[in-house]
């Protein structure tokens, strides 16, 4: 709703563009992207496991389901604590002045526009969350196999 809302104000380009280079905003951006995925991945897996009747794809589908609520329970956490930190900083509507700033600063035109400090997150971001899927499915084949 606040991006519907905001994303028709002229100056908001900026504010987004900030939120996307500040590294705690990213990584809870990439945090959503995986549990959508893990959402899509099981969805996937449940469908076509009763379409063809798959015992495989029915104990995968399952093994998303508990990746998922886990990596949600533990962004909750994370959040509540997060959340907390900025109740005792008196930071907890900092958002106000950074859309502001954002709005009246406009648009900032990064170079490089990937830094090291992106790719390096990046990377570890990609093989925890291979490492969680290929884990998904090798359990799911020893689980189905027995």
């Amino acid at each position: 709703m606040t991006f519907a809302y905001l994303s028709f104000s002229p100056g908001t380009k900026g504010y987004y563009q900030r939120r996307v280079l500040d590294p705690s905003h990213r990584n809870q951006l990439r945090f959503v992207g995986a549990l959508v995925s893990f959402f899509g991945a099981e969805m996937f897996t449940s469908i076509l496991g009763a379409t063809v009747k798959s015992e495989f794809l029915k104990v995968a589908s399952d093994g998303f389901l508990v990746v998922m609520g886990c990596l949600f329970a533990g962004g909750f956490c994370v959040g509540l604590i997060l959340t907390a930190k900025q109740l005792i900083k008196g930071e907890l509507f900092d958002w106000v002045r950074m859309w502001r700033a954002g709005h009246q600063l406009g648009p900032i035109d990064v170079f490089p526009p990937i830094t090291p400090k992106m790719q390096r997150e990046t990377t570890l971001f990609t093989i925890v969350f291979v490492a969680l899927l290929w884990g998904v499915l090798i359990v799911a084949a020893i689980r189905s196999l027995l």
